[in-house]
């Protein structure tokens, strides 16, 4: 048998297969971990979206309250305006009888 001596290589290009099996091994347990942390950070994204729909979504009810409220009170507010100035016109000087000869 003879051995060829060819010298030092700079890459080594013998296939070690428990370093190849090693590597894949290694490769497919990164890539499930990095997948089901993906899938984490997903799903707490979406319950985070979640969390903030429902916070506008009481945020516009509370809106919409607001200005069904403020509608009413500037009707009533109307009305009121609309009782004082009959009291105002009905108590007038010339309205009333017995002030109406005093200022003749």
């Amino acid at each position: 048998m003879e051995l060829k001596e060819s010298g030092v290589r700079w890459i080594d290009t013998k296939v070690n297969v428990q370093s190849v099996l090693s590597a894949l091994i290694g490769a497919a347990v990164m890539a499930t971990a990095g997948w089901f942390a993906l899938v984490g950070r997903v799903q707490a994204l979406e319950q985070t979206d979640r969390e903030h729909e429902r916070h506008f979504v009481a945020i516009e009810a509370n809106i919409r309250q607001q200005r069904d409220d403020t509608t009413q009170k500037l009707n009533d507010i109307g009305g009121d305006v609309k009782d004082i100035r009959r009291y105002l016109m009905d108590n007038a000087a010339g309205a009333r009888p017995d002030f109406k000869r005093w200022t003749k």
